[in-house]
């Protein structure tokens, strides 16, 4: 087995470089010592290149106790561990690998002293978390205001983001939240508190790790200590990392200088969750006299997948340039499909999956993406209607969804004033009505037979506001000549609920918007009940039916999908007003952003690749209205995709 000629190594080596690597990935780990940005492309090897980088040190006779690989995951640590064991046939037990939280819990415990902790401190999961929170609004009273208060959950999502981002808490609030400005002063005091009762109780959350981490790298005596034993440092999905993560890497590697991170800044797409692009475009300016490598061979996608990739992210001012090559043979051009509606759009890619799927190609080697999450309503539909079997990545199905299933309760109870379970959770969204007290006006209403303007009356003063808020809007319902208007009287007041509950209320009210246009074409709430119950019926069908060997059909949004590939995807929802985002269109940064989303769409693709629009929706306001492509369409050359439309038989395509 041919060698690759080294220096320095103090034994044998037993690796072969030359024979596994391109001749880019040879040079990430032949010359990776000093600070090094490695771009890596879509499908361009970055996990073997992060290996064999860690095998060639190891091999040069660097101790595992001098190496630190941080990774996003543990089992991406665990992985990467394993395939460079194997490569080496040794153990590597004394190794620093893990996610930036890990390495910041074996660091606190070492080091908890120093901020006024025992080393046995406990680690909150996220319910526990939240139930600290609870207790801190209910110690502070403000459960008890007559105004509704930001759930536990959004203010633990806040603080969480504080943290990431390094940013105060109005800076966080004002960018992320700024329908909950009025509340700044009480958040405040609820963060405030939480801090205190965790340091008394000893305990520390998952963003305790991060910060208590960096406290500690302020010190100099600890700081010289990290940073002088941190010899190498590994860090994978770079541009991913928010800005504390960023603080922490600038700390340890401050003594020996030896980074190398590995990410691609044309796959930076999680700016909600604080993740900074900038930490990634600034690199060569924030650690001095590094070296920029690029990989950009692509083993994924066909030429013609990567030619469309290429011209997309082309577009963005503030990046690296990179044009990714293709390994693959030549395939079918990406096809860009325009149909009637959002139901001719679902009709199609069903068919186009069925078609697929009677070619031998198995289920779970099919992907349908989309922007978010309401756009897959029609699809779900459709899939079910066809005993299709799906899974829906990182999520739950459109109508298992709590805000869905909120709105739908309100229904059900109407339609059947003896359904408990209904009535139960539409009235307890409403302020002051626990389970408790839920149980008991269900109680007065169907056993005792009292109607609900007695039961009003027997009710604390803030049970009974609620209570008439509740029954205001069943009586709203009844008088509604549609399910379509019903629902919308039932998201009216839904509406501060919401948020106040969630930390995506926005996504949540485009659901329930899409709810309610699915509505318009029946005339009645018990019309539209009853197909919602036979799509329960059709689920169940389909997951008898996933028992197969074809596995399941996955439906992913773009966020969920990065990391993964298929051989065949299909991007839905590709037009005006919901791809980019709406709330891109204020800043270049965050159309940049929607940008890479599209790319990293694309680059899921191994051999077909179908970007999919409706050419007309329906709106509340304005009825049957005209769309288009997305703006993003225009950008793209004519010679880099075919152009479809469906026609009235979606079959004489194939």
């Amino acid at each position: 087995m041919k060698k690759y000629p080294l220096e320095g190594f103090t034994t044998p080596h037993i690796v072969t470089f030359e024979n596994n690597l391109n001749p880019q990935q040879l040079k990430v780990v032949l010359e990776g010592d000093g600070p090094a940005l490695v771009l890596a492309g879509a499908g361009s090897g970055k996990t073997r290149v992060l290996i064999y980088r860690l095998a060639y040190l190891l091999e040069k006779g660097i101790s595992p106790r001098e190496i630190l690989l941080v990774t996003f995951t543990n089992k991406a640590a665990s992985e990467m561990l394993h395939r460079a064991e194997s490569l080496l046939k040794r153990t590597l037990g004394d190794l620093w690998s893990g996610t930036f939280h890990h390495v910041g819990n074996v660091i606190l415990r070492k080091e908890a002293n120093a901020l006024g902790y025992s080393a046995n401190f406990t680690i909150l999961d996220r319910e526990d978390s939240l139930d600290f929170f609870d207790d801190c609004i209910e110690e502070l009273g403000f459960d008890r205001k007559e105004k509704l208060f930001p759930k536990k959950n959004v203010i633990s999502n806040i603080w969480t983001l504080s943290v990431n981002s390094l940013k105060d808490i109005e800076k966080v609030i004002g960018e992320f939240y700024p329908h909950l400005e009025e509340f700044i002063p009480p958040i405040k005091k609820v963060i405030h508190t939480y801090r205190k009762k965790k340091k008394e109780a000893n305990v520390m959350d998952f963003s305790d790790l991060l910060y208590g981490w960096l406290t500690l790298m302020q010190e100099d005596t600890l700081a010289k200590k990290y940073s002088g034993l941190f010899r190498y440092i590994l860090v994978d999905e770079y541009q991913d990392t928010n800005r504390i993560q960023f603080e922490l890497l600038k700390k340890i590697s401050s003594f020996h200088k030896n980074i190398l991170v590995v990410g691609d800044d044309a796959q930076s797409i999680y700016s909600f969750r604080a993740a900074d692009i900038n930490n990634l475009l600034e690199f060569p300016k924030t650690f001095a006299n590094a070296n920029v490598f690029k990989l950009e061979t692509n083993y994924r996608s066909t030429p013609q997948i990567l030619q469309l990739a290429n011209q997309i992210i082309k577009q963005n001012m503030n990046q690296f340039p990179k044009e990714l090559k293709a390994v693959k043979k030549d395939g079918a051009l990406p096809a860009i499909v325009k149909t009637k509606d959002v139901y001719a759009q679902a009709h199609f890619v069903a068919q186009r999956i069925l078609e697929l799927a009677r070619e031998g190609l198995m289920l779970e080697k099919i992907a349908v993406l989309f922007r978010s999450r309401f756009q897959a309503l029609e699809l779900e539909m459709e899939l079910l209607k066809r005993n299709i079997p799906y899974v829906v990545r990182g999520g739950m199905r459109f109508f298992e969804q709590a805000h869905i299933k909120d709105v739908i309760s309100y229904l059900k109870y109407e339609m059947n004033p003896r359904d408990e379970l209904s009535f139960k959770r539409a009235i307890c969204l409403h302020r002051a009505i626990g389970r408790g007290y839920a149980s008991k006006i269900y109680y007065k209403h169907s056993q005792e037979n009292k109607n609900f303007e007695v039961i009003l009356n027997e009710l604390p003063k803030k049970q009974k506001e609620s209570m008439k808020e509740f029954t205001d809007i069943l009586k709203e319902i009844r008088k509604s000549s549609s399910a379509e208007e019903a629902i919308r009287t039932i998201i009216k007041s839904y509406h501060d609920y919401c948020y106040l509950s969630f930390d995506n209320p926005e996504d949540r009210i485009q659901d329930l918007e899409e709810l309610a246009k699915m509505a318009h074409s029946y005339s009645s709430i018990k019309d539209f009940l009853l197909d919602l119950g036979s799509y329960e019926e059709f689920k169940g069908e389909t997951v008898l039916n996933a028992r197969n060997d074809n596995g399941l059909l996955v439906l992913s949004t773009i966020h969920q999908a990065k990391g993964l590939e298929w051989n065949v995807v299909f991007f839905i929802g590709f037009c005006d007003y919901e791809f980019p985002h709406p709330k891109s269109l204020g800043t270049p940064q965050a159309l940049e952003e929607e940008r890479r989303l599209f790319y990293v769409t694309a680059t899921r693709a191994k051999d077909e690749l179908y970007i999919v629009y409706p050419e007309t929706k329906y709106t509340y306001r304005n009825g049957l209205i005209l769309t288009r492509a997305s703006q993003f369409y225009w950008e793209l050359p004519p010679a880099c995709f075919e152009e479809w439309e469906t026609t009235e038989n979606p079959q004489d395509l194939f």
